[in-house]
């Protein structure tokens, strides 16, 4: 029990880990080749935040499924 609320606390701490990264280098892209307008701005919000979150996840699980199966 306890070992399984821990790994879900590492878990999600590994996400948030991978999306503030994520978030980071996709911010300098989108200041280097976007241009500034609110149309722009709710793109981000709505479009490429949620696809952050999602991207974040996904690498994130992936991640823990190769370190479980190398401890096999």
């Amino acid at each position: 029990m306890i070992n399984r609320i821990l790994e879900k606390i590492i878990y999600f701490g590994f996400t948030i880990f991978i999306f503030v990264v994520l978030w980071k280098i996709t911010g300098e892209f989108w200041e280097a080749f976007v241009p500034w307008n609110y149309k722009t701005d709710l793109l981000g919000i709505f479009i490429v935040a949620p696809l952050l979150v999602l991207v974040s996840f996904i690498l994130s699980n992936l991640s823990f499924k190769v370190i479980k199966g190398s401890k096999k």
